[in-house]
């Protein structure tokens, strides 16, 4: 049977192997304030206003394969401005997560062992721990389909901020490559240009 922990710090929606192994089983909700609010803090996003998933488990192999979609509302901060972005996300997953020792052999210590996607997900198989929590898989996948360059709406894509002071010229080409000049000057100099 499931075990739903609400926590402050953490969105965790635990499920026994037990309960993965046997038939097919359909997970639905919802992430609480709390939560929300602890997964902006991990995401460093100023707010997670909406967050829900559907989850399928299904046994697989020796392990389990979970199908979900996650939807959200976040906000994030604009790259360029730092203002307020207003996101929506709806992204749908497929992971597999096999035993340890599925995915490990018994090589010898120090030995490098390669572990292959598997052709049937698409992907590597993830380690699977028992219980598994489902709601760090939501966390994860959340994490996974924010934009990593949000960009405040109505921004000129060719704008270029500045940070220097009011009054003070920005740097120019010469300013940050003050060696770029040399051989110009060699050659008024008529100085043999260095092989260097």
């Amino acid at each position: 049977m499931a075990r739903f922990a609400q926590n402050d710090t953490a969105l965790t929606r635990e499920v026994s192997l037990k309960d993965l192994r046997g038939a097919t089983q359909h997970y639905a909700g919802t992430a609480s304030p709390e939560e929300r609010g602890a997964i902006a803090a991990r995401f460093d996003l100023p707010g997670v206003e909406a967050l829900s998933w559907e989850i399928d488990s299904t046994p697989w192999r020796s392990g389990v394969r979970l199908s979900g979609r996650v939807r959200a509302r976040v906000v994030q901060e604009c790259i360029v401005t730092l203002d307020p972005v207003p996101a929506e996300i709806d992204e749908t997953f497929e992971r597999g997560f096999l035993p340890f020792d599925d995915l490990y052999s018994e090589d010898s210590p120090g030995s490098e062992h390669e572990i292959v996607a598997d052709a049937d997900l698409g992907d590597i198989p993830e380690s699977l721990t028992d219980p598994l929590d489902i709601g760090d898989v939501v966390a994860e996948e959340l994490g996974v389909a924010l934009d990593p360059y949000p960009r405040k709406a109505g921004l000129d894509e060719d704008l270029r901020y500045t940070a220097q002071p009011e009054g003070i010229a920005p740097l120019t080409e010469a300013d940050v490559k003050p060696f770029a000049g040399l051989a110009d000057l060699a050659k008024q100099m008529k100085m043999p240009k260095s092989d260097d």
